[in-house]
């Protein structure tokens, strides 16, 4: 059985910079990278880009 060397907080980290990069988003307005993120920082980002993907959609 293969153990994760990871916490819970730093692999809930790493699926949002992953999520985040597949959307192709690598840094924020004022250049900080998103592996240099917090995790409510990261958490954050998502909610706003999910946002503006559904206001873009309606309108």
């Amino acid at each position: 059985m293969l153990m994760s060397s990871y916490s819970p907080l730093e692999r809930d980290r790493h699926l949002l910079i992953d999520r985040l990069r597949y959307f192709g988003y690598t840094e924020d307005a004022c250049g900080k990278r998103t592996d240099e993120m917090t995790l409510p920082e990261l958490e954050q980002t998502i909610i706003n880009l999910e946002y503006q993907r559904e206001t873009a959609l309606e309108g």
